[in-house]
């Protein structure tokens, strides 16, 4: 079994109350769900919609067509009934149009049948207990979960939810003469339902993360929402900055005194922090941060989905210097890949920057076991002789760290060019020593860094990075099932490419780079460290992820070509 759902209307109209009382009543029924989240970037008005996609086995991708489509409002209906099955279900606000190969179409007018209620903001629920009648699913999870949400207005508030749940499932269970679920399962509380920001943020706590510094910017705001509702149980301090160059600049003094601080923002807030990323670097400051990337430039679109800085967080801020960057895949590797972040920020002395994006950000992924590969190092201050020499020249390009204020070390950073005390210099020659030695630090972070994921295929490799995996994972199945033998190359650790990464790609059969950006940014990094061709790119950059059928149609198209 495997059932997509869409629910749509404009902001304001509750879509992803919708979206999350599915994905809870769902997952509490004993349900892998996979969800997305496409939302405009206004208060009110506009149009949005969330899909949710459920199965008895785990999920990692969106699909394009949909089995029940339910419209808050007839804007919903017009964009999108021709993504439903043949055989699907369409309700809601729909007008006079009808596609002939609907077998199930109700104009319900969901505010109608909540006024019957008490009030016409019941609609959503309204909807939610449609679709759970035409589902065939029981209400008691339903129920549980109105308790929980609602509890904190009241008593009376929870039955007028309970009683919309009812009157919508009543208004579509007359039609209902086969529940699109035949055979419902048992309730499993072990799965658990987790996004992207969620995992980050888990991340961060289960790294020893202290201080955490931001300025709310979508799609990384849930990251700073879920650390300041953990920080007390955690002992994390959490400063809401004014601006990004304070949340950088914040986390750096944070890093300087010894804790292990995080700072994160979307593309353009970035923009704001290059500068403390440079310093963060010439001082050899210990730092994490997330870029959760949206289409830009400039404001762009705030709510919509990107990998447009890959080439800019390579090369951020003046200059040269050694940097880790990192795309983690799902929720499940964002928790891992945030904890190596710190042992390896802290090991190097370097930043190290996390690609997330507002799809990896807002979509929500079913677990049943969630894997904590990866273990926070102990702090990494050394021993030194006296006097403390902050920027010794080692062979390694790593210095003996200290801490100011605890020993007899005196700490002494400048952002200018300094001396191995970390006094100002203009000493050209020792200028060259002290950025030959931060450089060296790059062959030894690339011995660090692990390779992609690999998957041998006769016929092509799809070649990916970061929130891609899933679609890519499952359109690769699909064309095995078609008898296409498609590889599968996936980078989750981007930056510095690995050592063997040239004998990986050696033996590859026509490289396809999947990219939600314009340029193949992937693509040019491995044509210009491989000094191979990579001719064949499918980008998308209309601000949504790629869908599994769109996916696997281009993949057609270049595989006839190549």
């Amino acid at each position: 079994m495997d059932l997509n759902l869409l629910v749509g209307g404009e902001a304001g109209q509750g879509v992803q109350t919708v979206s999350g009382a599915l994905s809870t009543i769902l997952q509490r029924s004993g349900y892998f769900v996979f969800s997305i989240e496409d939302y405009q970037s206004r208060i009110r008005g506009g149009h949005s919609f969330t899909q949710v996609r459920f199965s008895t086995t785990p999920l990692r991708a969106a699909l394009k067509e949909v089995d029940i489509l339910a419209c808050l409002n007839e804007e919903t209906y017009q964009l999108h009934r021709r993504r439903v099955k043949e055989g699907g279900w369409v309700l809601g606000a729909v007008g006079n149009e009808r596609e002939a190969h609907f077998q199930h179409f109700l104009p319900l007018n969901f505010e109608k049948i909540a006024e019957g209620v008490g009030n016409k903001i019941f609609a959503n629920i309204v909807a939610v207990g449609a679709i759970l009648g035409i589902l065939g699913l029981d209400l008691e999870s339903a129920d549980s979960y109105l308790e929980e949400i609602f509890a904190r207005k009241g008593e009376e508030i929870v039955e007028k939810n309970k009683q919309a749940l009812r009157r919508g499932r009543d208004e579509v269970i007359p039609y209902v003469s086969s529940p699109l679920i035949e055979e419902t399962r048992r309730g499993n509380s072990s799965l658990l339902v987790l996004d992207g920001n969620q995992a980050l943020g888990w991340g961060a706590l289960l790294s020893g993360c202290q201080f955490y510094s931001a300025y709310p910017m979508t799609p990384s705001t849930g990251i700073l929402n879920f650390i300041s509702s953990h920080a007390k149980e955690y002992g994390v301090v959490v400063e809401q900055a004014e601006d990004e160059i304070a949340a950088i600049n914040m986390a750096i003094g944070a890093s300087y005194a010894g804790a292990r601080a995080m700072t994160a923002t979307s593309g353009g807030g970035f923009c704001l922090m290059a500068e403390g990323l440079g310093l963060a670097a010439m001082t050899e400051t210990p730092l994490v941060v997330v870029d959760a990337q949206r289409p830009g430039p400039s404001t762009g679109l705030p709510t919509r989905t990107s990998q447009g800085d890959l080439e800019f967080v390579i090369h951020a801020s003046h200059d040269e210097f050694p940097r880790f960057v990192f795309a983690p895949r799902d929720p499940q590797e964002a928790i891992n890949l945030v904890i190596r972040a710190f042992n390896l920020a802290e090991k190097y002395q370097v930043p190290v920057i996390i690609l997330s994006d507002q799809y990896l950000a807002d979509s929500k992924w079913t677990y049943e076991n969630l894997e904590v590969k990866e273990r926070p190092d102990a702090p990494q201050f050394s021993s030194f002789p006296l006097p403390y020499r902050r920027y010794l020249i080692s062979p390694s390009g790593v210095s003996p760290r200290a801490i100011p204020g605890l020993g007899k070390a005196l700490v002494v950073a400048d952002s200018d060019e300094h001396d191995e005390f970390g006094h100002l210099t203009e000493d050209l020659n020792l200028r060259v020593e002290m950025h030959k030695k931060r450089m060296r630090k790059k062959e030894t972070m690339r011995k660090e860094v692990r390779l992609p994921y690999h998957r041998e295929g006769k016929d092509l490799t799809l070649i990916g990075w970061g929130s891609t995996w899933g679609v890519i994972e499952e359109a690769g199945e699909r064309l095995k099932a078609e008898g296409i033998d498609s590889g599968i190359i996936h980078f989750s650790e981007i930056y510095p490419l690995p050592l063997q990464i040239e004998e990986l790609f050696s033996h590859v059969s026509l490289p396809v780079v999947v990219e939600n950006n314009y340029g193949g940014q992937l693509a040019n990094l491995l044509e210009r460290e491989l000094k191979l061709p990579f001719p064949f790119r499918i980008n998308s950059y209309n601000g949504r992820p790629f869908l599994v059928e769109e996916l696997l149609l281009k993949v057609k198209e270049v595989g006839k070509n190549g």
